[in-house]
């Protein structure tokens, strides 16, 4: 029973940081000059189907922030909570990942 749990607990942080980074890495891309923040929006939802394959179900979200007077993008990712491998059983994963625009 340890051991499952560790491993569950192993896979959980997995993919909690896979959507981080995917989250981020999209914001960053939605910031560039000639890109735009839904463009972005679809790098995340790309990157996390590479990363984890097709059966998480991923809810991909964006908006337009300021960050520190600047115009940047938050990307938000939503996704059921991954019990007993992906399969869900109950609650929600919600990260964010941010970026600011320096650009013109």
């Amino acid at each position: 029973m340890l051991f499952i749990s560790v491993l569950q607990l192993a896979l959980v942080l997995h993919v909690r940081n896979t959507l981080v980074d995917a989250a981020a890495a999209g914001a960053r891309f939605g910031t560039l000059a000639d890109r735009s923040p839904a463009e972005g929006a679809a790098r995340t939802s790309d990157l996390i189907g590479a990363a984890l394959g097709p059966g998480l179900d991923a809810d991909v979200d964006y908006q337009r922030i300021t960050i520190g007077g600047q115009p940047g993008v938050r990307v938000t990712v939503s996704t059921p909570f991954p019990l007993l491998g992906y399969f869900a059983v109950a609650g929600h994963l919600n990260v964010s990942g941010e970026a600011a625009s320096y650009g013109d």
